[in-house]
């Protein structure tokens, strides 16, 4: 081993080493992000020397270290062999099988979910060295207790099959270090670790007393007084932290990229709302690589990883249609570039004839079946490559019964390739890190093999899908100069400008957080940070200190109130002077960072103007029926784009029967059954066995009529379902028609045409009445939510029932909805004058129903005047994106990816009640026949 010249100190002298002589020279650090760092840093200055290559520097994670020092000493010549190292998922399964076996808790928790805990205590304990069933009864719990059981069987286990884990590597560093004789470093440096672990400082020792130097070396200090701001709310606080990024990047002079930092401590659970915030200030013309969100997604929600866990499960079983849907369009499957838009048509085909769910012989036969004719739908789409896809996984063959671990990896291997996985397109770099870490998962699956044996294909399918999930993933997309960081990942980094979020009374300093398998007095004995107040406050205390001397400007900030709750700011920043928001936004001088910014905003002001008018219809007659006066009053761009432009939104295969299918069967139930009734008279004069004969019967052909039009929706036992919950419905219902006033039914789904305006509309009435007073009324069938406050206003959300009644011939005396509901069976609606139809209000000035108008004919000239104006504008091409309850109304549009109103309308403040918003049957109907 070589001589030792002078151990590093300080950062800069360790940046000095790592330049001159890296030779033999470790850097451990606390985390990856850290180590990345430093390299970052060194090449920095080898860059600026002039230098085209240069010898890495070691520096590696502490964990990394430990597992690639465990590796060269296994290696080595000479000692007695290391027990077997197993991997994580591999270590996870060997604590599931120990909780299975243990009954109890499993039963009612979950084996899986419990080894998870299981073996974060484990490893907890052997960093703290937190003694396991440290026999103070008196203290233990439940859950305690079976940990401790737990743990025994683990010890026991691993000593007779010679196995260790991660976290007991530092107890067999001694021989480690022995074995490798020669090849062990001759300095270990531990870099930014503010607080080691008991186990950290074992190994630390054990290197020393082998002859290997060790030092200690801190991140860089800088002097400088932090300020502190206050913000109305959270999101108003990532906003301006936004802004503030963007105005140090503007004005950075150096040659070298920038490093500013923002701290989002919670960022996991609001990464999304950063990722708009950020992007929205940092790259408003979509400007790549000006920021960086530091915390990974679950590998499972990569749609590489799904595509390929979708095709596995496909391959097994049954899967819902939508993920089918899904792997069809992928283009991660051979051909899925080339045949993207014939696959996208045959996947809208499909959706006429598919069940809700389906295996993969189910969904070859039917892809075959629309490919040769797909009905209604023009051309049947051309797929030979998705055919040839299907002939080749139709010849690959699972195991028919349990097999090893490493058997299922195969086999899922080769039913990717017979899929064509991951596709014949260029893969991008994300993509192929992506890939590489799918490839990780499936080796991980087949080496459960040393602790599983032999396993069923679901039990395989369920760890891969559980390992995806636990695996944080981000892509390497190299430096940016805005990192937005978590919590952990900013300590012992250095910054040339730093902004901390979320510093208020309630999360800074944190709550503890003892293990709860691990006795709570132990861990405050073993000095565990998060298992007691004391302790979480001095570490906090201390990460606070490391913030405010991390960078050349450093800033906390904090919100004022979120939602209803009033904050404060933390009481670790009550000696931090107070800042005013407008002074951290310092006026700038332009830089090369503000090219990219301009020609955003170039591009933006030229792609941006405002055109909220289409060209004038000249069709006098569209499709669509009274559906276009309900959309253009609820937003005129959700008329023009779907009645003007032909957009709709893809319906989605939901198991059993959807609203559209329920209402279908209702309206043609009740129409069979005023055919045989016809009026008030008859329907009193049945027998209850004659009333039931006349129901089944017209239950039977309702049914009869979906299944022709829907084929495969109604099969076996939910016919028979279906057909007993329409006949008890119809009976329930016809007892309540049975207290009116003499009626007869005059009209039962008719067709006819209906005047709005410059429009001529088709329709079909569900139902006209004429009373004993010889007026006419109006009828609509809902099984859903009903509103008579939808009919009312210059923007009424269903105009259909309004517009019916001025279509009559003859006089309308009311017009009314029947409410079809469970639990609400009953009239709701507006009439001339009282008694004439049950529970049906009044139109009169006394009437709080009725506030708009009057008397009844004043709401007939109201109706008649919001009609127009409605068809008159849609004529016109109004096409305004004006959602007329903004969140509520948006949230049910199925054009929103076309106008996009998401992105400039905060939804989530909007109020999202079903009270405020549309009815959901006013969605289904359309007013118009089939």
């Amino acid at each position: 081993m070589p001589a030792v010249p002078t151990l590093p100190t300080d950062h800069q002298a360790l940046i000095d080493r790592l330049v001159d002589a890296p030779q033999g020279v470790v850097v451990v650090t606390p985390n990856r992000r850290l180590a990345r760092a430093l390299e970052l840093v060194v090449a920095e200055r080898h860059i600026v020397s002039g230098n085209r290559s240069w010898p890495a520097p070691d520096v590696l994670p502490w964990d990394s270290w430990l597992v690639r020092f465990y590796e060269v000493a296994s290696f080595a010549e000479g000692g007695e062999p290391l027990p077997e190292l197993l991997p994580r998922a591999v270590e996870r399964l060997a604590w599931e099988n120990i909780v299975s076996r243990d009954g109890g808790e499993a039963t009612l928790v979950g084996a899986s979910v419990l080894a998870r805990e299981a073996q974060s205590a484990w490893r907890l304990a052997q960093e703290w060295h937190v003694t396991v069933g440290s026999g103070r009864e008196a203290f233990a719990t439940e859950d305690t207790q079976s940990f401790t059981r737990w743990a025994r069987a683990w010890e026991a286990e691993s000593a007779r099959r010679r196995w260790i884990d991660e976290a007991r590597l530092p107890t067999i560093v001694p021989t480690m270090l022995e074995r490798v004789g020669h090849q062990k470093p001759c300095l270990v440096v531990a870099y930014a670790f503010d607080l080691l672990k008991p186990a950290q400082r074992e190994v630390l020792a054990a290197c020393e007393q082998a002859g290997v130097s060790v030092a200690h070396v801190g991140p860089p200090a800088q002097v400088v007084v932090p300020r502190r701001v206050a913000m109305t709310s959270p999101r108003e606080e990532l906003e301006l932290a936004a802004r503030w990024a963007r105005t140090r990047l503007e004005a950075w002079r150096g040659e070298r990229m920038p490093r500013i930092a923002v701290v989002v401590p919670a960022l996991a659970e609001q990464r999304e709302l950063v990722r708009r915030v950020f992007s929205r200030v940092l790259a408003p013309g979509g400007e790549a690589g000006l920021f960086d969100l530091s915390l990974g997604r679950p590998l499972l929600e990569f749609p590489l990883v799904d595509a390929a866990l979708t095709a596995i499960d496909l391959v097994s079983g049954a899967i819902p249609f939508d993920r089918a849907s899904r792997l069809l369009r992928s283009p991660f499957l051979a051909g899925g570039e080339a045949e993207r838009g014939s696959r996208a048509g045959l996947d809208l085909a499909l959706r006429d004839v598919v069940p809700p769910l389906m295996d993969f012989h189910l969904l070859a036969r039917l892809v075959a079946d629309v490919s040769r004719a797909a009905p209604g739908r023009g051309k049947p789409p051309s797929c030979p490559a998705l055919e040839h896809v299907f002939r080749m996984v139709s010849e690959t063959a699972l195991p028919s019964r349990a097999a090893e671990p490493s058997e299922w990896a195969s086999a899922y291997a080769r039913v990717l390739a017979a899929f064509g996985f991951p596709g014949e397109r260029p893969r991008n770099a994300a993509e192929h890190q992506t890939l590489a870490k799918w490839n990780e998962a499936l080796a991980a699956l087949g080496a459960l093999g040393a602790v599983s044996g032999r396993i069923t294909g679901a039990a395989a399918r369920r760890h891969l899908r559980e390992a995806c999930a636990e695996t944080l993933f981000q892509p390497d997309a190299g430096e940016a100069p805005v990192q937005v960081l978590g919590l952990l990942e900013s300590v012992g980094l250095d910054f040339d400008a730093l902004w901390v979020c979320g510093l208020t009374d309630d999360a800074w300093p944190q709550s503890p957080r003892p293990h709860p398998f691990l006795p709570v007095l132990a861990q405050k004995e073993a000095g565990v940070p998060q298992a007691s107040a004391e302790a979480s406050l001095e570490l906090d205390r201390r990460i606070t200190r490391g913030w405010a001397r991390a960078a050349s400007e450093v800033v906390f900030s904090h919100a004022l109130a979120d939602a209803d709750r009033a904050l404060a700011a933390s009481p670790l920043l009550t000696e931090v002077d107070v800042a005013d928001a407008g002074s951290l936004m310092v006026g700038t001088q332009p830089t090369r960072f503000d090219a990219l910014f301009a020609a955003g905003q170039a591009l933006d002001a030229f792609t941006h103007f405002e055109d909220e008018s289409g060209p004038v219809l000249t069709d006098s007659s569209p499709r669509g029926g009274t559906r276009i006066l309900a959309d253009q009053a609820a937003c005129p761009f959700r008329a023009f784009a779907r009645h003007r432009l032909g957009a709709e939104g893809i319906e989605s295969v939901e198991p059993g029967l959807g609203a559209a299918e329920r209402g279908i069967l209702l309206h043609a139930l009740f129409a069979s059954v005023w055919e045989s009734l016809v009026d008030h008279a008859s329907l009193v004069s049945k027998t209850p066995d004659e009333l039931k004969a006349i129901v089944d019967k017209a239950a039977q052909r309702s049914v009869r009529r979906l299944k022709a039009e829907l084929p495969g929706r109604l099969e076996g036992r939910f016919e028979e379902l279906e057909r007993e919950r329409l006949a008890r419905v119809a009976l329930e219902w016809l007892q309540a028609e049975k207290g009116r006033t003499p009626f007869s039914v005059v009209q039962t789904e008719e067709r006819m045409e209906l005047a709005a305006g410059p429009l001529t509309l088709r329709g079909q009435v569900d139902r006209v009445d004429r009373l004993d007073n010889g007026t006419l009324a109006v009828i609509d069938y809902k099984s859903g939510r009903a509103s008579v406050g939808g009919w009312l206003g210059e923007r009424p959300d269903d105009p259909q029932l309004p517009l019916y009644a001025h279509s009559m011939k003859e006089p309308v005396g009311a017009v009314a909805f029947a409410t079809l509901r469970a639990g609400k069976r009953r009239f709701e609606g507006l009439s001339r004058q009282s008694g004439w139809i049950p529970q049906v209000g009044v139109v009169s000035s006394h009437q709080t129903a009725s506030k708009h108008y009057g008397s009844w004919d004043q709401l007939l000239q109201g109706w008649r005047e919001a009609i127009d104006a409605l068809a008159v504008a849609f004529v016109k091409g109004d096409a305004r994106v004006d959602p007329k309850r903004q969140g509520a109304t948006c949230q049910r549009c199925d054009v929103g990816s076309i106008c996009r109103v998401r992105e400039r309308v905060a939804l989530e403040d909007e109020d999202r009640s079903d009270d405020d918003g549309e009815s959901e049957e006013a969605e289904a109907s359309t007013g118009e026949p089939s």
